[in-house]
């Protein structure tokens, strides 16, 4: 069953899984084994960008509560020193070194403790277990039938939806999700390249891919956005969000409006 969250318990959520365990060897090579990436490799940069985004994303949002500002302040030098276990010298260091000095209680609990104020602004409902493994099964099945169909002269989009799909698969099932608006972030590509080819389809009698493409695409992407459940806030995802949806609208896919969808308000 789902649940209602928001970043600043879901980052701290990330720091405690992050701390559990052996600490023994280097930070680079615990994070990751925890991962199941190689250290240092693409992937796990991506990794490291995506945490300290998240920082960043964190501070900002904590900056905009009715918190005085010296508890800001003090949640900011918490954020500081958190951000320092996924540095160069952090991550060189033993993990349990990071663990101690930047990843303690002392520096998670005042983060978490913004969670409720946090929350009336960038709250989210998180999918459970079940339905990430519908979603990541989702994902696959839809970017393996891409990979075997043929658009011919319009090729490029397919690899563009494909490109897409895999940084969202990327995404759900190496950094989780930390908030719909981040992780929808990585289906910017998948909405761009399903509006290019639904501004270019030729006569779906004529050719039958691009209409069987435009109908599995705009379905998941529907499916998608359906999962969206956030406080009236968050709808500030982007105009990316709202032209892709007013573009599947159009067509046919979404229902219901989308601006039923994106002021939908947790409670």
């Amino acid at each position: 069953m789902s649940k209602i969250s928001d970043p600043a318990r879901d980052f701290t959520d990330l720091c405690l899984r992050l701390r559990s365990g052996p600490g023994d060897k280097q930070g680079a090579q615990t994070l990751a084994t925890r991962f199941e990436v190689e250290p240092w490799s693409t992937d796990f940069m991506l990794i490291l960008a995506s945490i300290h985004q998240r920082i960043e994303a964190l501070r900002i949002m904590i900056s905009k509560t009715e918190l005085d500002d010296d508890i800001k302040g003090a949640a900011f030098g918490c954020l500081g020193q958190i951000r320092t276990a996924f540095s160069e010298n952090g991550l060189q260091n033993q993990w349990q070194h990071s663990i101690t000095n930047f990843l303690s209680d002392t520096y998670l609990t005042p983060i978490r403790m913004t969670s409720g104020y946090v929350r009336v602004h960038n709250g989210y409902q998180v999918p459970d277990d079940d339905e990430l493994a519908d979603m990541v099964s989702e994902i696959e099945t839809l970017r393996g039938w891409l990979i075997e169909i043929d658009l011919v002269e319009k090729d490029f989009i397919r690899g563009a939806l494909i490109e897409g799909l895999d940084a969202f698969l990327f995404r759900v099932k190496r950094v989780g999700y930390y908030g719909w608006p981040d992780s929808f972030e990585a289906l910017k590509a998948v909405v761009a390249a399903y509006m290019a080819l639904e501004r270019g389809a030729p006569d779906p009698n004529v050719s039958p891919p691009y209409e069987a493409t435009l109908k599995k695409v705009g379905e998941f992407l529907s499916k998608t956005f359906d999962r969206v459940k956030s406080t009236k806030e968050v709808t500030e995802v982007g105009d990316w969000l709202l032209r892709g949806y007013v573009a599947l609208q159009a067509v046919g896919h979404v229902q219901p409006a989308v601006a039923g969808l994106l002021t939908h308000a947790v409670g």
